[in-house]
C-alpha cells in the first residue's frame, strides 16, 4: 500500500460523469505471416502484464473526508473480466469506421472502484490489421511514462509465452479507522516537514512574476494579457465525444522547422493554429484575438526512465488564428512559445505538482463538482481559462512489437476538461507525426474537418518555406 502523490491524485478529483480523466493509446498492429492477434491470446497474456506493471493490478482508495490523498492497495477483487473488451469495427473498416468506435470507448468514464484501466481488441480493420487500445486513468501514468512503460512490458510479455506468470498477494481494504490514522501520520512525518519548500515556491514564483511585469517593455505575460476569446467548444460537456486522426510526415515538418527556425513544438502549434483558423472561418466564428492554449511539459529529466505516475507542468501560450498570413502567424506563435518557456521558469516547473499536493483534496474534488452540477461553462459570462490544449509527446522512434506483432501505427487520445472541449495530442512514431482530436460530441460534431485541415495546414507551410530564404 502506498499514496498517491498530489499531482497523480488531482487526475481523480478532476473526474465528473461529463469529464473522464482517462486516455487512450490506440496500437494499429499488422499482422505478420502465420501470425495470430486475437481476443483469446490477448486474454493469456495479460496475467503477465499484470506483474510487469504493478499498477495495473492495483486500485485507489479514497480517505475518508478527504483528508489526504487515496491510497493504493494490490485489489482483493480484481475481475479481468472487466478489464476486457472485444469489438467490431463495422465495414468497410476504414479509418473512419475505427474513430467512430474510439469516440465510443473514449465516452465512457472507467470504474473508480476498480484499477484504473481497461484494454479492447478491435477486429475488422481493413488490410489484415487488429487495433489495440489501453484505456487508461491519467492518474496511472502521463504521456512520457506510458512510452516507458509500453516499450518494455510489450517487448517482455511476448518471451515465454507459455510460463506460468508470477503471481502477486492481494490486500484487504484498509478500514476507515486506518486510512484516517495514516492520514494524519503521513502529514505530521512528512508533509508538515515539505510546507516551508510549498510556500518558498509560491511565494518565489509570485516575487519574480511581479517583478517582471513592472520592467518597462516587458513581453512577460503577454500570453495571457488579453480577454480569453470564446469559441464554440468552450461549453460545459455533454458525455458523448467526437474522435478524429491525421497522419503527416515527420521529416516534412522538421524540414519547417530547419527552414523557418523554432522548434518542432513551435512547428507543430503553427499547423494546429492553421487547422483551428480554417475551421473557425469556416464556421464564420474567427476571434479578432489570439486562442489560449495550454501545454503539457515534461518535469522529467533527459532519459528518464519513469513507467507510472505524472511529472508535468503547464504553460500557457497563445495560438495566433487571427493573423491570416501564415508567415507571419509562424513567427507570432514562435514569440509566444517563448515568452510562455520564460514564464514556465519564473513560476518553477515543480511548483504545480507541489500545489496539487497540498490543495486540499475536498477542497479540489468540491470545485470539479460543483462547476459541473451548475454548468458554469455555459453561463453567459463564462470566460474559459484557455481554449484548447496541445500535447507533443515524443514516442518510439524505432518500430516495436506487440505480441509478436508489428505495430504498424501509434496514436494517443487525452481527456477533456469542463470548459474547453478540445484536446488535439500529437505522437511522432517512426517517421510519422500521428495526431488525435478529441472534442464533445454537441459542440464539435465535425471535429474531423479539423483534422483533415492539419494537411493544409502543412502544405500552407510548405509553400511558405519555397518563398522564404532559410533563417
Amino acid at each position: 500500500m502506498y499514496r498517491l502523490q498530489g499531482q497523480d491524485a488531482a487526475w481523480l478529483y478532476r473526474e465528473t460523469l461529463t469529464a473522464p480523466m482517462h486516455t487512450l493509446k490506440v496500437f494499429i498492429v499488422r499482422l505478420g505471416p502465420d501470425q495470430v492477434l486475437d481476443f483469446e491470446r490477448v486474454r493469456q497474456s495479460v496475467p503477465r502484464l499484470l506483474h510487469e506493471v504493478p499498477v495495473l493490478r492495483q486500485r485507489a482508495v479514497p480517505v475518508p473526508l478527504g483528508l489526504h490523498h487515496p491510497v493504493m492497495i494490490e485489489d482483493p477483487e480484481f475481475d479481468l473480466v472487466y478489464h476486457l473488451n472485444r469489438a467490431a469495427i463495422p465495414s468497410p473498416g476504414g479509418m473512419r469506421e475505427l474513430e467512430d468506435v474510439l469516440a465510443h470507448i473514449a465516452s465512457h468514464p472507467l470504474d473508480q472502484t476498480r484499477p484504473l484501466w481497461q484494454f479492447g481488441v478491435l477486429e475488422g480493420l481493413a488490410d489484415a490489421r487488429v487495433v489495440l487500445v489501453q484505456k487508461i486513468h491519467h492518474t496511472l501514468a502521463d504521456g512520457m511514462a506510458s512510452v516507458n512503460s509500453m516499450l518494455r512490458v510489450w517487448q517482455s510479455s511476448y518471451h515465454n509465452p507459455d510460463a506460468e506468470p508470477p503471481r502477486w498477494q492481494p490486500e484487504p481494504i484498509p478500514s476507515n479507522s486506518r486510512l484516517v490514522r495514516d492520514a494524519l501520520v503521513d502529514h505530521a512525518k512528512i508533509d508538515v516537514g515539505n510546507v516551508p519548500k510549498f510556500f518558498k515556491a509560491l511565494y518565489r514564483s509570485v516575487w519574480l512574476l511581479k517583478k517582471e511585469t513592472v520592467k518597462e517593455n516587458s513581453p512577460n505575460l503577454r500570453s495571457r494579457n488579453h480577454d480569453v476569446p470564446r469559441t464554440a467548444w468552450n461549453r460545459a460537456l455533454t458525455a458523448r465525444r467526437s474522435f478524429a486522426t491525421a497522419q503527416l510526415d515527420l521529416a516534412a515538418v522538421k524540414s519547417i522547422k530547419q527552414h523557418l527556425g523554432g522548434t518542432l513544438n513551435d512547428t507543430l502549434l503553427a499547423l494546429t493554429a492553421g487547422a483551428v483558423r480554417n475551421y473557425l472561418a469556416a464556421h464564420n466564428a474567427l476571434p479578432e484575438e489570439p486562442l489560449l492554449v495550454t501545454i503539457p511539459v515534461s518535469t522529467d529529466e533527459r532519459g528518464s526512465t519513469r513507467e507510472h505516475g505524472n511529472a508535468t507542468a503547464v504553460m500557457l501560450s497563445n495560438l495566433h488564428v487571427e493573423i491570416a498570413d501564415p508567415l507571419q502567424r509562424y513567427r507570432a506563435i514562435c514569440e509566444a512559445d517563448q515568452v510562455s518557456k520564460s514564464e514556465l521558469e519564473l513560476i518553477g516547473r515543480d511548483t504545480f505538482g507541489l500545489m496539487a499536493h497540498y490543495v486540499p483534496p475536498a477542497l479540489q474534488k468540491r470545485a470539479a463538482n460543483r462547476a459541473f452540477q451548475r454548468q458554469d461553462a455555459d453561463a453567459e459570462d463564462f470566460i474559459p481559462d484557455a481554449n484548447l490544449s496541445v500535447s507533443n509527446v515524443p514516442g518510439p522512434r524505432e518500430k516495436f512489437s506487440a505480441l509478436g506483432n508489428v505495430v504498424e501505427d501509434l496514436y494517443s487520445a487525452g481527456p477533456l476538461i469542463d470548459g474547453m472541449g478540445l484536446n488535439i495530442t500529437a505522437w511522432s512514431y517512426v517517421d510519422s507525426l500521428n495526431f488525435t482530436l478529441v472534442g464533445c460530441l454537441k459542440t464539435l460534431p465535425d471535429i474531423r474537418l479539423m483534422a483533415e485541415g492539419l494537411s493544409a495546414a502543412l502544405a500552407e507551410l510548405q509553400q511558405v518555406t519555397r518563398a522564404t530564404p532559410e533563417n
